[in-house]
């Protein structure tokens, strides 16, 4: 019963959340922080359970939390969660970032603030939804139902300036990232009900299962077309060039919190669910189709890593590099190795950290100088205390800095992938240069030169407890991880090694 008590919690606190706001301004806030906070606690503490005791399933498959009731037993539909190293990894990761949220939108939000935590907080609770459901319907359910609040976190407390075209072009922003997530989720339906029907044809019993339709039994051709379809739906979340177009426009648009939200859990999902879903359940057609998508990673890598370099809006860059890293994400999931497996997470929890960092940076920023546009910046190191010292280490931690968690994500996928596509992994490295170009010139233009503010801007230079306090937890994580990164690999070791292992059987067998 503990697992449903992770969604439960975000869901039910969303509600009191608008329930409580007409009594007091800011009672949403602590509510929010309180509830988010007692997830974390009982996420960290599913951590000190002895994880290589295992809940099996009639499948075979193990797990090391599990909670089944019936749901649509007509249709063969269960509410069914599990969990294991790799989910409770993602669901800390969640909770985590949950938490800044709400810290950075403490003095930002002004007006209906219960309704802002309820989107918030119902955004958290589908994601962990999505990443404890190992029922096929469910795991559709949240995935599709996550969109609505990130819709109206847009919508209402998106970027504004006193002007009707950036209203409006909030708006359309807001439209173009609902009509893709739509598209991701008909895609996504269509290929579950796909493999269903196989599963149906072949057992006569219909079940969504995901142990259950591992074992389906489908011709090839059939199987790659349910596996584009998984795939495709994947990649727009994650996202992948060519279907990257609504993630910096929705970064542009969006308050902090909700590109913390989008690019921290959001888009994580999506990563989480190609490496529990797609490679396990078509291991044959992945592999045929591996080195497709490795090329896929790389023309992503350096696409978006150029297009960086145009950027003026800081929350364009940051976002244009982070497409960019998720290119690395698809190389070393395509290649099969263990060691590029367990950097794929490393690599996932750090940059998701690094990342919410320089979010919360760029928001503390936009209210003391008002702009976003690196053109109307510079010279502001000495302006502004913190802010500067803190932004030059997330950047250079972006780029993968011995000493973090992202180099020792980076060095291990890098490592990892090299056995297996030499040429492609040796092509993918020279895009660090790239980064670290763009990332220094970021700073550059930001904090060093000459002052090029107007007159109206309005300097603060100094720096609340609650800023620091962000910036110094999610950097002494940064440092953690970096330096002792078994925390993360000995948890999720053996289901990577479960999954890697279907999954390089066919790679071998492509080979041979």
């Amino acid at each position: 019963m503990l697992l449903p008590i992770f969604i439960m919690v975000p869901f039910l606190g969303g509600i009191l959340c608008l329930l409580c706001d007409q009594y007091s301004l800011k009672i949403a806030h602590y509510i929010a922080l309180i509830l988010m906070s007692i997830v974390f606690a009982l996420s960290i503490s599913l951590l000190f359970y002895d994880l290589t005791v295992y809940v099996p399933s009639i499948y075979g498959s193990h797990w090391n939390f599990e909670y089944e009731t019936p749901w649509i037993p007509r249709f063969g539909i269960t509410f069914h969660l599990a969990a294991d190293g790799l989910s409770i990894l993602m669901l800390v990761l969640t909770s985590i970032l949950g938490i800044v949220s709400i810290l950075c939108s403490w003095n930002k939000i002004k007006r209906n603030i219960g309704f802002f935590y309820l989107n918030l907080l119902w955004i958290l609770s589908f994601s962990i939804g999505i990443l404890l459901s190992v029922d096929l319907f469910l795991f559709f359910i949240f995935w599709e139902v996550m969109i609505f609040p990130a819709y109206f976190l847009i919508i209402f407390w998106g970027y504004k300036i006193d002007n009707k075209k950036t209203c409006l072009n909030r708006y359309i922003i807001a439209n173009k990232f609902f009509m893709y997530s739509q598209c991701s989720g008909l895609i996504l339906l269509f290929s579950i009900l796909a493999l269903v029907h196989c599963h149906y044809i072949s057992t006569h019993i219909l079940s969504f299962s995901y142990d259950a339709l591992h074992n389906v039994h489908v011709n090839f051709f059939l199987e790659t077309c349910i596996m584009l379809g998984f795939f495709l739906a994947f990649s727009i979340k994650i996202p992948i060039v060519p279907f990257h177009g609504w993630l910096p426009d929705f970064h542009t648009y969006s308050p902090i919190s909700g590109s913390l939200d989008i690019s921290g859990i959001l888009l994580k999902t999506a990563v989480y669910a190609l490496l529990r879903f797609n490679i396990f359940l078509f291991p044959h057609s992945s592999a045929r189709f591996a080195c497709y998508f490795m090329i896929l990673g790389l023309i992503t890598i350096f696409y978006t890593a150029l297009i960086a370099f145009s950027q003026t809006d800081i929350k364009r860059l940051v976002a244009y590099s982070s497409i960019s890293h998720s290119g690395f994400v698809l190389v070393a999931i395509y290649s099969a190795s263990q060691i590029a497996y367990q950097g794929v997470i490393v690599q996932t929890i750090s940059y998701a950290l690094s990342t919410a960092a320089l979010y919360c940076l760029i928001g503390q920023l936009f209210q003391r100088v008002h702009t976003r546009d690196m053109r109307k910046m510079g010279g502001l190191w000495s302006s502004i205390k913190w802010i500067p010292g803190f932004s030059l280490f997330f950047s250079v931690a972006n780029l993968g800095i011995p000493g973090t968690g992202n180099f020792v994500g980076e060095f291990m996928i890098l490592f990892g992938a090299f056995k297996n596509n030499i040429l492609l992994v040796s092509i993918a490295s020279f895009s660090l240069i790239i980064s670290a170009l763009y990332s220094l010139m970021m700073i550059q233009k930001i904090y060093f030169g000459v002052h090029s503010r107007s007159n109206d801007v309005v300097i603060m230079p100094y720096t609340s407890f609650r800023e620091i306090f962000i910036s110094v937890s999610l950097l002494v994580m940064l440092i953690l991880i970096g330096l002792y990164p078994n925390i993360i690999m000995n948890i999720s070791e053996l289901p990577l090694n479960n999954l890697r292992s279907v999954f390089s059987n066919f790679i071998l067998i492509t080979r041979l």
